[in-house]
């Protein structure tokens, strides 16, 4: 199994999320038109209900995942996210699919809102991902931390 140090592990959590975060705000971008007259309420409803989720939800989220990665240290690559996280990855990608097949009209009312929701969820993942890049400039000492330890533990088993 490929093990990967604190530094790598938060990274990659980072990247996705701002990764997830892209997406979501480019599609959301996609189901409001410019030329819609309710574009400017979309958008602002958008950000002040991303900001407030982020807040309220999605900082605590990041920080657990943080202290996840840090108390694994040198682990594997892909279990910088609980087996929890990634099913709820799993069903929010579902429930996106789910909607834009069943709900939206791209020309009527259900894009406004598939764009609004996407745009809040969106803004979220991109506000909160500031804990996960905090995390990684200030990492330095925790990997500096973990090599010493397993340099140790190395040198016990030879030794």
């Amino acid at each position: 199994m490929l093990k990967a140090p604190v530094r790598v592990q938060l990274v990659a959590a980072a990247l996705m999320w701002l990764i997830g975060s892209t997406i979501l705000l480019v599609r959301g971008a996609g189901y409001v038109h410019l030329g819609d007259h309710w574009i400017w309420w979309a958008i602002t409803a958008g950000l002040i209900i991303g900001i407030v989720k982020a807040h309220l939800l999605l900082d605590k989220t990041a920080r657990k995942a943080v202290e996840r990665i840090y108390d694994r240290g040198r682990a594997s690559i892909f279990g910088f996210f609980s087996i929890k996280s990634w099913l709820l990855i799993v069903v929010m990608m579902g429930s996106g699919i789910t909607l834009r097949r069943i709900f939206t009209n791209p020309t009527g009312i259900g894009a406004g809102l598939m764009g609004t929701l996407y745009l809040a969820v969106g803004f979220a993942l991109l506000t909160a991902d500031r804990v996960f890049w905090r995390a990684v400039f200030s990492a330095e000492s925790a990997d500096e931390a973990f090599v010493e330890a397993d340099s140790a533990e190395q040198a016990a088993v030879e030794g």
